[in-house]
């Protein structure tokens, strides 16, 4: 098991003495993972189905980028149904560009 310093994260000034304080990171632990996109065009709703082996709904973090302008994707993306087998994405306003995703499953 690793140990990281918390303090390092945070300004400690040299007259104030400070026990490290140590969280223990987990060896390495099993589950799934899986990463892609959907493209839009001119749509507001789009959907993935999962190639991995997830047994529980997977969490899913996402990010819109706009491939017709870059750097302007000026829509609100986010999950509107996930199971353990496919995602659903939905946007603020009909754009074109892609959605990139990341499920995660962790094993206990």
């Amino acid at each position: 098991m690793a140990s990281r310093d918390l303090n390092r994260y945070r300004k400690v000034y040299p007259h104030k003495r400070v026990r490290p304080r140590e969280f223990t990171l987990a060896a390495e632990q099993d589950g799934y993972f899986e990463s892609g996109f959907v493209a839009f065009a001119a749509v507001t709703t789009g959907s993935f189905t999962f190639t991995a082996g997830f047994t529980v709904t997977p969490s899913v973090v996402i990010t819109s980028v706009d491939t017709t302008v870059p750097d302007s994707a000026n829509v609100n993306v986010y999950v509107s149904a996930v199971s353990s087998t496919s995602v659903t994405f939905t946007t603020s306003a009909a754009f074109t560009g892609r959605v990139h995703f990341h499920a995660m499953q962790q094993n206990t």
